[in-house]
């Protein structure tokens, strides 16, 4: 009997060998709670990019996750390396909160000088790269500053980048005091993401691109706020997004009747629902 030809690998899905993604993260010294820092989330995010259950969007050796640096040039090595390889889909990640992530996302290191201020020379990086597709994922506080490193206007002459960039990421909404700090809590965007695509999106689309993921994710807040009934959980947040057709990030493990029926569904987190109610009781 013949053997099987492999199946073609969907079209938006990132090219394994000349694609690469870089994921860092800046936790929050007011977090005591391992896993609800941003470096847990990120390594979760990490591992459903490159599993092969859910079409591995990224080869394992092709992501470098920065998590534990103590200085923004081991950052800027890690983009700069991933950059200068990728042709086709570079992938950026960033997850932060606190002094440290405002440290980064924030502060110039030269007064005055825009460029000096750690993201946004990251972005400057990536904004350079020769790939063809760039994907930009923000889960920080101050997003909007963040975001418009990335997308800031083009170059005075008139001329703009030949390359697709596409952005998805929001602030956190949702916080629990601590002392006279807050700290992020029961709407993170990196958590969610990674859930989805090891979950798969119920009526979603085969190949899971930025705007189904991002309609799936703002689904499910909706469904978490649903189920903790209380006043200070408003309406479901909305993801910031630009562009998002061009790249998916992963196969959608309940497309069509051969789906995973083993999955637990998406759209609801009993653990998120259980603190959330445990706090504001």
């Amino acid at each position: 009997m013949p053997a099987l030809a492999p199946q073609p690998r969907h079209a938006l899905l990132p090219d394994l060998e000349r694609s690469r993604a870089v994921l860092v993260a800046c936790d929050d010294d007011a977090v005591r709670v391992p896993e609800f820092q941003p470096a847990a989330r990120t390594a979760q995010l990490a591992e459903a990019l490159a599993s092969a259950r859910t079409g591995m969007a990224f080869h394992p050796g092709s992501v470098a996750v920065v998590t534990s640096w103590q200085h923004p040039a081991e950052v800027f090595d890690a983009v700069r390396r991933a950059a200068e390889e990728a042709s086709d889909v570079l992938l950026f990640h960033y997850a932060g909160s606190g002094l440290r992530h405002r440290e980064f996302a924030l502060t110039r290191t030269v007064p005055g000088s825009d460029n000096s201020i750690p993201l946004r020379a990251v972005a400057d990086i990536v904004r350079d790269s020769p790939a063809a597709r760039q994907v930009v994922l923000l889960d920080c506080e101050h997003f909007e500053d963040a975001s418009s490193y990335f997308t800031r206007d083009p170059v005075p002459d008139g001329s703009s980048t030949p390359h697709t960039l596409s952005l998805l990421g929001k602030q956190p909404s949702m916080y629990f005091a601590s002392g006279d700090d807050r700290i992020p809590a029961g709407d993170e965007f990196t958590d969610t993401l990674a859930e989805a695509l090891r979950s798969g999106v119920e009526d979603g689309p085969e190949a899971l691109d930025l705007v189904a993921l991002r309609n799936a994710i703002e689904g499910r807040w909706a469904q978490l706020r649903y189920y903790v009934e209380n006043e200070y959980i408003g309406a479901p947040d909305t993801l910031n997004l630009v562009g998002g057709r061009d790249v998916a990030l992963g196969v959608n493990v309940a497309f069509g009747p051969d789906g995973d029926r083993g999955r637990r569904p998406f759209y609801l987190d009993a653990g998120v629902v259980d603190l959330m109610e445990r706090w504001w009781d």
